[in-house]
Protein backbone atom coordinates (compact mmCIF):
# COMPACT_ATOMS: atom_id res chain seq x y z
CA UNK A 1 0.00 0.00 0.00
CA UNK A 2 1.26 3.51 -1.10
CA UNK A 3 2.26 6.32 1.18
CA UNK A 4 -0.98 8.39 -0.33
CA UNK A 5 -3.70 5.71 -0.09
CA UNK A 6 -2.50 5.13 4.07
CA UNK A 7 -3.37 8.71 4.35
CA UNK A 8 -6.72 8.62 2.06
CA UNK A 9 -7.49 5.52 4.51
CA UNK A 10 -6.53 7.42 7.45
CA UNK A 11 -8.32 10.64 6.94
CA UNK A 12 -11.46 8.60 5.80
CA UNK A 13 -11.71 6.18 8.88
CA UNK A 14 -11.26 9.97 11.06
CA UNK A 15 -13.87 11.38 8.85
CA UNK A 16 -16.43 8.54 9.62
CA UNK A 17 -15.32 8.60 13.36
CA UNK A 18 -16.44 12.52 13.56
CA UNK A 19 -20.00 11.64 12.06
CA UNK A 20 -20.67 8.88 14.07
CA UNK A 21 -19.48 10.74 17.20
CA UNK A 22 -21.77 13.55 15.87
CA UNK A 23 -25.00 11.52 15.12
CA UNK A 24 -24.48 10.30 18.75
CA UNK A 25 -24.26 14.26 19.64
CA UNK A 26 -27.47 15.03 17.77
CA UNK A 27 -29.34 11.80 19.15
CA UNK A 28 -28.17 13.32 22.34
CA UNK A 29 -29.28 16.91 21.90
CA UNK A 30 -32.53 15.29 20.16
CA UNK A 31 -33.06 13.28 23.16
CA UNK A 32 -32.51 16.39 26.02
CA UNK A 33 -34.86 18.45 24.00
CA UNK A 34 -37.89 16.38 22.94
CA UNK A 35 -38.35 14.09 26.07
CA UNK A 36 -37.56 16.93 28.38
CA UNK A 37 -34.82 14.94 29.96
CA UNK A 38 -32.12 16.64 31.95
CA UNK A 39 -28.34 15.86 31.86
CA UNK A 40 -28.15 14.00 34.76
CA UNK A 41 -30.90 11.40 33.07
CA UNK A 42 -29.08 11.13 29.99
CA UNK A 43 -26.39 9.97 32.23
CA UNK A 44 -27.77 7.77 34.09
CA UNK A 45 -29.25 6.11 31.05
CA UNK A 46 -25.42 6.04 29.40
CA UNK A 47 -24.50 4.44 32.47
CA UNK A 48 -27.54 1.84 32.62
CA UNK A 49 -26.95 0.68 29.11
CA UNK A 50 -23.24 0.14 30.11
CA UNK A 51 -24.23 -2.41 32.54
CA UNK A 52 -26.47 -3.45 30.75
CA UNK A 53 -23.93 -4.27 27.45
CA UNK A 54 -21.81 -6.09 30.21
CA UNK A 55 -24.92 -8.39 31.03
CA UNK A 56 -25.32 -9.11 27.49
CA UNK A 57 -21.90 -10.16 26.60
CA UNK A 58 -21.45 -12.50 29.38
CA UNK A 59 -24.66 -14.40 28.35
CA UNK A 60 -23.46 -14.27 25.00
CA UNK A 61 -19.80 -15.71 26.23
CA UNK A 62 -21.94 -18.16 28.25
CA UNK A 63 -24.16 -19.03 25.38
CA UNK A 64 -20.87 -20.12 23.43
CA UNK A 65 -19.08 -22.02 25.95
CA UNK A 66 -22.26 -24.21 26.27
CA UNK A 67 -22.52 -25.19 22.70
CA UNK A 68 -18.76 -26.04 22.13
CA UNK A 69 -16.95 -27.60 25.35
CA UNK A 70 -13.81 -26.99 23.71
CA UNK A 71 -13.76 -23.52 24.48
CA UNK A 72 -12.43 -22.32 27.04
CA UNK A 73 -13.28 -18.67 28.71
CA UNK A 74 -9.99 -16.44 29.62
CA UNK A 75 -11.49 -13.23 29.44
CA UNK A 76 -14.40 -10.99 28.92
CA UNK A 77 -13.88 -7.57 27.74
CA UNK A 78 -16.10 -4.51 26.73
CA UNK A 79 -15.61 -2.39 23.66
CA UNK A 80 -13.55 0.81 23.72
CA UNK A 81 -17.02 2.73 23.83
CA UNK A 82 -18.27 1.33 26.67
CA UNK A 83 -14.81 1.93 28.68
CA UNK A 84 -12.56 -1.08 27.91
CA UNK A 85 -14.04 -2.87 30.74
CA UNK A 86 -12.79 -6.47 31.97
CA UNK A 87 -15.28 -8.54 32.88
CA UNK A 88 -14.24 -11.71 33.65
CA UNK A 89 -10.73 -12.76 33.39
CA UNK A 90 -9.20 -16.26 34.54
CA UNK A 91 -5.81 -15.52 36.24
CA UNK A 92 -4.16 -19.23 34.63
Amino acid sequence: MAYGQMRVLLVDRVAGAVASMARVAGLAVRLATTTRMRPTDLYAAIATARFLAAHELIERAGAACEDDEEIELVQIRQPLWFGSTTIVEDDQ
